[in-house]
């Protein structure tokens, strides 16, 4: 999977972690739904099977932690009293703002992009080129 335990101790406590992974299949189910959601902005452009298969190191620092304030955000409603709620609720906003940034094409990570066979960007809408000028020379 994409993300694993200790990417959830940068931003929680032993005792909310304890809270929110108790049940492994409802991490699961959330971390799956955050990785559709993030996908959702960015796989027009890039190629997310590719980004989201990255182990370790190889994986994008700003997009794990995305993926991690945004599973948090969806399993903080299953807590009691929805324990931390302000503070996931700010940093999911935070965490959408930058995948909009990223699809509006004023944030640009470091992640694979989509190529062609010939290894063109066979997602770029943009094509060039132009007409051998007319001169009407008749």
């Amino acid at each position: 999977m994409f993300l694993t335990l200790d990417d959830y101790r940068g931003v929680c406590d032993e005792y909310e972690l304890k809270q929110i992974t108790q049940n492994e299949e409802t991490r699961l189910t959330a971390e799956a739904a955050a990785m559709e959601q993030i996908g959702s902005y960015l796989r027009y452009r890039y190629d997310m099977a590719r980004v989201f298969a990255s182990e370790g190191s190889d994986r994008n620092a700003m997009l794990v932690q995305c993926a991690v304030n945004i599973s948090l955000w969806l399993m903080v409603h299953r807590l009691p009293q929805n324990m931390g709620h302000e503070r996931r609720e700010c940093l999911y906003n935070d965490a959408i703002k930058w995948l909009r940034d990223i699809q509006a094409g004023k944030a640009s990570p470091d992640l694979p992009l989509y190529e062609s066979e010939d290894g063109d960007d066979a997602r770029n809408p943009v094509r060039y080129g132009s007409m051998k000028p007319n001169r009407y020379d008749y």
